[in-house]
């Protein structure tokens, strides 16, 4: 028993060496009699010409990561001090983002009121607040689209968010059936939150570029055009992440001071985010000894 164990084991062992050495292109094989692992020069006859455990395993999803290629050239986002500053820079990053075609569908992120507190109160106001609030945006995004030659359609992802656009706006579940979306060059999408509508949106992108305006729960499946999270600590702001495309993840300080640390992406699936626990503890640690000053 213990030498049947013993030549299992060695067995196992050659394996897991011919799984190493197999992306290599090395040609490996079992020997007799000591099931020894050899790597021949010449063309001998081989096991694989691939690791064979590779061909069983599933493909990695693709996710935004993959197409984030910041340029190292680009303008710096800098730190919005107001909306009509997050407006003005969420337009540009979603005009230069379709410009360049890396993606079909795009993403703008940032809080659509100030006071975040009221959009998690459960109240219809606060609903009808973010409703509002995106449509606002919506429509500064489609004049500027129009001024630079795109046929625009906004589609809204609830009753709320198609009634805030506005009578020519369409309600996600109409223009998702087919034939039903005008052709167009780009479709605003508002506010999708449930996987469905996540997967909805994504379909409308066959036809034309779509982009998401500050999506919920499933969000990160499409590149971000434009990017602003507020990192607070102390109840105080004390910085932000912010990108515009093509630029880089970035992250200032309360005073628009830009703190020198790399924002990595983390990825969920076929999501992709940018990973601001870093960004937050740097931010938290530069306000605190600024405030103990």
């Amino acid at each position: 028993m213990a030498r049947r164990q013993g030549l299992t084991g060695r067995i196992l062992w050659s394996l897991f060496q011919c799984m190493l050495l197999a992306p290599k292109a090395s040609h490996c094989f079992l020997q007799r009699p000591g099931y020894t692992l050899r790597t021949p020069r010449g063309g001998a006859a081989t096991i694989a010409k691939m690791n064979f455990f590779q061909q069983f395993m599933p493909k990695p999803q693709s996710t935004p990561a993959d197409v984030y290629r910041p340029d190292p050239t680009a303008p710096l986002a800098g730190l919005p001090t107001s909306y009509d500053a997050i407006y003005q820079s969420a337009v540009l990053g979603v005009l230069a983002a379709l410009e360049r075609e890396e993606s079909a569908g795009w993403e703008v992120d940032f809080p659509p009121l100030a006071n975040t507190n009221a959009l998690g109160d459960g109240s219809a106001r606060s609903e009808a607040l973010v409703h509002e609030a995106n449509a606002k945006f919506a429509a500064e995004l489609e004049k500027a689209l129009a001024a630079a030659g795109r046929t625009v359609v906004l589609v809204g992802c609830s009753a709320g968010a198609a009634k805030a656009l506005g009578p020519q706006a369409l309600r996600l579940g109409d223009a998702a059936k087919p034939g039903a979306l005008p052709d167009c060059d780009v479709v605003v999408c508002v506010a999708p939150a449930v996987e469905e509508q996540w997967e909805a949106a994504n379909g409308l992108a066959e036809g034309a570029f779509v982009v998401i305006v500050n999506g919920l729960i499933s969000n990160g499946q499409m590149p971000h055009a434009f990017f602003y999270r507020p990192m607070t600590a102390y109840s105080r702001q004390t910085g932000a992440v912010v990108r515009q495309y093509p630029g880089a993840y970035e992250c200032y300080d309360w005073r628009g001071n830009k703190v020198e640390i790399e924002v990595k992406m983390t990825t969920l699936g076929n999501r992709a985010l940018p990973d601001t626990m870093n960004a937050q503890l740097v931010l938290q640690g530069i306000y605190g000894e600024a405030r103990d000053k």
